[in-house]
């Protein structure tokens, strides 16, 4: 695994590099970034070279300035960079957000894209989006006392047992199991690292989850479906569009083990385009991560609770022992102490 950025426009997009065959860039849901791609990756990387991406404002990738008005301000930075790095020819494979950007990028580029494949992809009518975006995206600005942090663990301890998880009603019910509290932590902490521009990607995606959209593709695109998705209905409803040809779908059944090993396998089977593994000779080493200096030697970090109450147990600890440090530090230094084993 290589990890490298390329400037485009003064700002970085970050990349984890591996594999060796045709290009295949792997595109993140919101508020993840990359590292969410890698396991998937691993098992693409003896058919393709993957490039697990950072989505501008995610991981360590630089974010735009301002909101963006949709997602041309992404995938415009995106085909900057993929042309910097020489990669003329690539597939895309992305979920939610990540799929959005795919058939984005896709409309605006088709001359250099090889295939696409669309996981978590929807369509969402005009009335349900509407109400998605006025109650699904709180505020998450770090603010001192760590406030916000009770909004994070609501929508972390819903979003997999309700869609969308701000409809706590038996009607959006999705009646499975809750995910383990170790699950919610990890997701909560992508939340944290997103910080306070965490919607913006994740809002101008949902503007753009349109049947119209995918309609106007014209490279070959599947559409993965797979019954245990948390938006299995809605990507029902994508399907019940008429496509052209070259747009199919992809019927996946069984446990996630067995979804992402029959995914993985029809991949691979897809492979075409020019080779890019002579481009890692060329991309340079990522620089060192940001940290925050802050003080924890006579602390005990909180264990992770089903809760989450943990997490404003700490906060409250390090913003205690460090008095300097305004929100935003204090959620940096909160998110390196739990990254650390």
């Amino acid at each position: 695994m290589k990890c490298t950025c390329i400037t485009v426009d003064g700002k970085k997009i970050y990349f984890q590099v591996l594999g060796k065959g045709p290009a295949l860039v792997l595109l993140h849901p919101s508020p993840h970034n990359a590292n969410m791609m890698v396991p998937l990756a691993k098992e693409l990387a003896s058919t393709y070279t993957v490039f697990c991406m950072d989505t501008p404002g995610y991981g360590r990738s630089d974010g735009l300035t301002e909101p963006p008005k949709d997602l041309s301000e992404y995938t415009t930075r995106m085909h900057k960079a993929f042309k910097a790095m020489g990669l003329e020819q690539l597939a895309l494979y992305g979920s939610a957000t990540g799929a959005q950007l795919a058939i984005r990028y896709a409309i605006e580029n088709p001359d250099t894209v090889t295939h696409i494949f669309l996981d978590n992809a929807a369509h969402f009518d005009d009335d349900l989006r509407s109400a998605i975006l006025e109650s699904y995206f709180p505020d998450l600005t770090p603010v001192r006392g760590g406030h916000h942090l009770h909004k994070v663990w609501d929508i972390v301890s819903h979003i997999f047992r309700y869609f969308p998880w701000c409809f706590k009603t038996p009607e959006y019910a999705l009646n499975r199991q809750q995910l383990p509290k170790e699950a919610l932590h990890f997701i909560a902490l992508d939340f944290l690292r997103a910080g306070a521009t965490y919607d913006w990607a994740y809002k101008a995606a949902f503007e753009h989850e349109r049947a119209s959209y995918v309609q106007q593709l014209k490279v070959p695109t599947t559409i993965f479906r797979w019954e245990g998705s948390i938006i299995t209905k809605h990507i029902d409803r994508l399907l019940s569009f008429t496509f052209p040809p070259h747009v199919n779908p992809f019927m996946i059944k069984g446990s996630p083990e067995e979804r992402n090993a029959i995914m993985t396998r029809y991949m691979k089977e897809k492979a075409s385009g020019t080779s890019s593994v002579t481009l890692l000779e060329k991309l340079g080493d990522c620089a060192e991560k940001e940290t925050i200096a802050y003080d924890t030697s006579a602390l005990e970090r909180p264990s992770v609770t089903p809760n989450g109450d943990y997490l404003n147990q700490a906060w409250k600890l390090l913003e205690n022992a460090n008095p300097k440090l305004n929100a935003a530090e204090i959620q940096m230094a909160l998110i390196d102490w739990y990254s650390k084993s």
